[in-house]
């Protein structure tokens, strides 16, 4: 299970047996909810939802947000791990507790990535999964920005 600060889970932390969390059915919206309510909890910084439903079969949404020393970091992950324990949720798995510059909590069809701002910067995840590729009539890939970033009408 995952580490909280103390070395103790949220369980044994109050006085819970640990077999009391089973598999969530929980929807993927509501561990959305309450995972950037989490975050936004512990000040996490730029938080980004990114929905990946009908894009993927690894997720339906990746949660990514950053912190400004790896202290930041574990105290949005505990947060994170937390809220949703304390909601019956488990985490599948967890990874870069130790390191803290990047620790990935997979909660199965929502992922969340809490970053430094150089490792987010680094490897820039979002914009692995807000391009569009499609095919031309040719057949050849052409990779479609958001609107947001769309590049300004020359007049």
């Amino acid at each position: 299970m995952y580490p909280l600060r103390s070395g103790y889970t949220y369980a044994t932390q109050h006085g819970l047996q640990e077999p009391y969390l089973k598999p969530s059915n929980m929807p993927s919206d509501a561990k959305r909810s309450l995972i950037v309510k989490a975050a936004d909890d512990k000040k996490a910084n730029y938080l980004t939802e990114i929905d990946l439903r009908g894009k993927t079969l690894i997720a339906d949404f990746f949660i990514v947000c950053s912190g400004t020393s790896n202290i930041h970091i574990r105290a949005v992950a505990d947060g994170i791990v937390e809220e949703l324990e304390k909601n019956g949720v488990r985490a599948h798995r967890t990874e870069g507790y130790s390191e803290g510059t990047w620790i990935v909590i997979d909660y199965g069809d929502v992922i969340v990535h809490v970053m430094s701002e150089d490792e987010r910067n680094r490897y820039k995840i979002e914009n692995l999964w807000t391009r569009e590729v499609k095919a031309d009539p040719s057949g050849a890939p052409v990779i479609t920005r958001p609107a947001d970033e769309a590049a300004p009408d020359a007049e």
